[in-house]
């Protein structure tokens, strides 16, 4: 069979299993055999599938995928959230508005532990939202910045995110969490920013908080903020100065989480076990969305597709702008219809090949990936940190409100992505100051 119609058969066979409602993994992987199989026949589909579950599993840079996740549980399960909120709130609560700046500044500092964005916006919600509501405070506009700003968990290292795309694409995972530093604290100044002005415009979102904290209990409420910072410092900077691979340090931050809590006598055999259990449950569900991603790429490859497409893209003779554009266009609308994780695997196969043909930095083409998963993160009807936050609400807030609250939030990601395109070097300093 001609292998271009194999690959237009078997994406849109690929596309109608997600829209009835199967697993992605699953999706990915029996279309890819399928394809395979008519292309080289049922022994070369049968090798792929013998080969690839074992390569993935015994390559030791996917390692770095159950230890971040191990840590990350450790950091919630141990309290370390809510630790940084009181801090945060101790420093701004007073302001008008300070409870949304606490939020922001909480759930940033929280990223560099927890690497997920439905993490940061579960536990979150479950800190913040309360009392904000308590206090009077805009329960659309709360839930919403909850939600918004959970996801830069994706774009402050360690994010699982980034090692995915760094698998994928067979980038430096340690430069790509480094490059995700600058772009990340720039997006909360700009939540930060965007709140100030808001809250400014329309009073009635954020009543003035009469209490304030004294001095000295600002000054203690950081006391508790130590143990986020620890770990920051041995991922990040061990990466960065070159005392561990990406791989070493997911490790090297998963045991501190633990001494850190062994330390503070948090650490019970029902939080290890816990965390163990999630780390393991999450790993084994991006794994078999990883092996199926594989297994549908090596069909779209072996098609001879890729070429095909990467021919028609050139003969477009597309600007850099107008491609960027383009991908960026297309990564929007997919953030409407599927999850983070999902739209890297479907979608890199065949977007890096012509971001690579392009002479395009895949660093930066990275972080920009990124923001775009953040802003699918947050834009309906498949945000999952929107039914992240509703579901761990209990019922305070319904999908309608956070809706209704979140479209500032989306526009600022989208000027932020804007930035990030014209302004390359924001992402790409960093990396390029890095030890080998």
């Amino acid at each position: 069979m001609d292998g271009t119609l194999v690959a237009v058969v078997g994406t849109a066979g690929m596309l109608i299993l997600l829209a009835i409602g199967i697993p992605v993994g699953l999706a990915l992987g029996l279309t890819g055999f399928l394809g395979l199989a008519a292309i080289g026949g049922p022994p070369l589909a049968l090798a792929q599938l013998q080969s690839l579950p074992y390569n993935l599993a015994n390559d030791y840079a996917f390692a770095v995928v159950p230890t971040f996740v191990f840590m990350g549980n450790l950091a919630m399960n141990g309290g370390m959230a809510r630790e940084l909120y009181t801090a945060a709130d101790r420093w701004f609560g007073h302001i008008r508005g300070g409870l949304y700046l606490s939020t922001i500044a909480g759930s940033t500092a929280f990223g560099a532990a927890s690497g997920s964005t439905l993490v940061n916006a579960t536990v979150f919600t479950k800190v913040a939202l309360p009392e904000m509501l308590r206090l009077g405070y805009s329960k659309k506009t709360a839930s919403a910045c909850i939600a918004s700003v959970g996801t830069l968990a994706a774009m402050i290292p360690p994010s699982v995110a980034m090692v995915v795309y760094g698998i994928l694409t067979e980038q430096s995972i340690g430069k790509l969490m480094v490059a995700g530093i600058l772009p990340g604290l720039l997006t909360a100044a700009a939540y930060c920013i965007l709140m100030m002005a808001m809250v400014r415009l329309r009073p009635e979102l954020a009543p003035r908080r009469m209490e304030c904290a004294s001095w000295s209990e600002r000054w203690a409420s950081l006391r508790g903020t130590w143990a986020i910072a620890v770990l920051f410092l041995v991922v990040v900077g061990g990466i960065y100065l070159g005392f561990f691979s990406p791989t070493a340090s997911g490790a090297a931050g998963a045991f501190g989480a633990l001494v850190i809590l062994l330390l503070r006598g948090k650490l019970t055999v029902q939080i290890l076990k816990g965390s163990l259990i999630s780390a393991a449950i999450t790993t084994s569900m991006l794994f078999i969305i990883i092996i199926g991603g594989l297994m549908f790429s090596r069909m779209l490859v072996m098609s001879g597709a890729m070429t095909s497409i990467m021919d028609w893209v050139a003969s477009l003779k597309l600007s850099h702008v107008l491609l960027i554009t383009a991908l960026c266009a297309m990564y929007i609308v997919l953030g409407c219809l599927t999850d983070a994780i999902s739209m890297l695997i479907v979608t890199l196969p065949f977007v890096f090949p012509i971001v690579q043909h392009a002479g395009l930095d895949p660093i930066w083409f990275g972080i920009l990936c990124v923001q775009l998963l953040e802003i699918g993160a947050i834009t309906p009807p498949v945000g999952l940190n929107l039914y992240a936050t509703v579901s761990a609400s209990n019922g305070t807030v319904t999908m309608e409100e956070i809706v209704r609250g979140i479209i500032p939030f989306v526009a600022l990601n989208l000027i932020v992505l804007t930035v990030l395109a014209l302004f390359p070097q924001i992402a790409l300093w960093l990396p390029s100051r890095m030890k080998a």
